[in-house]
Parts: C-alpha cells; sequence; structure tokens
C-alpha cells in the first residue's frame, strides 16, 4: 500500500467554525491547501507547519521503506497520513506503523488503536511540538511506541553524530519510557513493535 496525503480533494478551502470545533471534511480541506503546509488540531489549537524540508522528508522516505520491509503482514507503513485523537482531527504524524485492515476497507485517516508505532521526526518549525506536546498525546492516545528522530545538533547531544533515535516504549500509567536511544555510525537490534534493525546512518544518506 503507498503512502497517500492525509487529505481527499476539496472544492473550497474554507473553513467553517473555529479549530477545536472542525470536522474530518473540514480538516481535509484545510490540508488539500496548495501551501503545502500541514494543519493539525491539539486540545483545540491550530497548528500550522511549513512543507518538510529535503532532508527530513528523505529520511521520512526511507524509514518508512525500510518499515514496510520488516513489518507483519497484518501491518503497513504509512507517512503523512492523519491521526484522529480522541476520534477528532487531528495530526500528522511524519510517519506510522498502522494495522493494514482499515485501510484495505477505505478508511482515510488513522485511529489510535490501530496505530503500533509513530514516529516523529523533529523539524526546526515545530521543535517543541514534536519532543513534548504530540509525545504526551501520543502516550495519552494508548500508542504503544514512539519514536523521535533528531536530524539538527540539540542540548544533550554530547559526541552522538546526528540523526539520533530515540525510541519509547508505553507504560501501564500511559507514560512513554525511554527504552532506547541511539546515534549514527552504531546499529540497534529491536524487538518491539516487531524485529527490526536500526541504522541512523543509512536514513540520512542521499
Amino acid at each position: 500500500m503507498k503512502a497517500g496525503k492525509p487529505h481527499r480533494k476539496a472544492t473550497s478551502t474554507s473553513v467553517r467554525g473555529t479549530p477545536g470545533e472542525l470536522g474530518v471534511d473540514e480538516w481535509f480541506e484545510l490540508n488539500s491547501r496548495d501551501d503545502g503546509s500541514r494543519y493539525e488540531l491539539i486540545d483545540g489549537n491550530l497548528i500550522v507547519s511549513p512543507a518538510p524540508s529535503f532532508g527530513h522528508r528523505r529520511l521520512g522516505d526511507r524509514l518508512r521503506a525500510y518499515l514496510e520491509s520488516v513489518c507483519p503482514r497484518e501491518m503497513v507503513a504509512v507517512t503523512a497520513t492523519g491521526l484522529l485523537l480522541d476520534r477528532k482531527p487531528g495530526v500528522i504524524p511524519d510517519l506510522m506503523v498502522v494495522d493494514r485492515a482499515p485501510f484495505e476497507e477505505d478508511a482515510e485517516v488513522a485511529r489510535a488503536e490501530w496505530v503500533r508505532l509513530v514516529v516523529e521526526i523533529v523539524s526546526r518549525s515545530a521543535t517543541a511540538t514534536d519532543r513534548r506536546i504530540k509525545h504526551t498525546k501520543y502516550a495519552e492516545a494508548g500508542i504503544p511506541h514512539f519514536w523521535r528522530i533528531e536530524m539538527r545538533p540539540f542540548r544533550g547531544q554530547g559526541n552522538e553524530k546526528l540523526s539520533v533515535i530515540f525510541a519509547y516504549a508505553l507504560e501501564a500509567n500511559n507514560e512513554y519510557r525511554l527504552t532506547h536511544r541511539i546515534g549514527a555510525g552504531s546499529t540497534l537490534e529491536l524487538t518491539e513493535p516487531f524485529p527490526l534493525t536500526l541504522v541512523p546512518a543509512v536514513l540520512t544518506e542521499i
């Protein structure tokens, strides 16, 4: 299954109501605009992010292709696909591994209970959102695995080479626990959410 856009084509870009009252159709309309931006709603706040950079997209495309090749048949890796929070609009994660069945039945957006892994590549324009806000929202939604990928120098980086991947697993209290941290130049074997090998350096090659 190819990763699709988080929206369907709309005949109008008008938005009715306030951000907190947007329905899924209106969210689709926002994300049908031709400016390349992502429109997300978190706790009723509208967050607009510019189109991802080349490096950001390249890393995401490489990681999606790899995850697609190793995930179980009943799952699929997707990019630029909307995710409902509390069954309402909604965020657009950089990448998700989701249950395949709902999308074979023409689901247009993901529900949290279908998501096995969600990945955010930290962007310059949405650093706080990617590092903290989405981290919290994904945990509250019960998504079992979350990865954060740092492509640019960050506080606490130390001697690690970029990119650095932080892997989290959900605890019983619906909070994430950091399970692994791996920088470029290293290799990590994981068993969850399914067996895979992470090699950050390969993801950032041009």
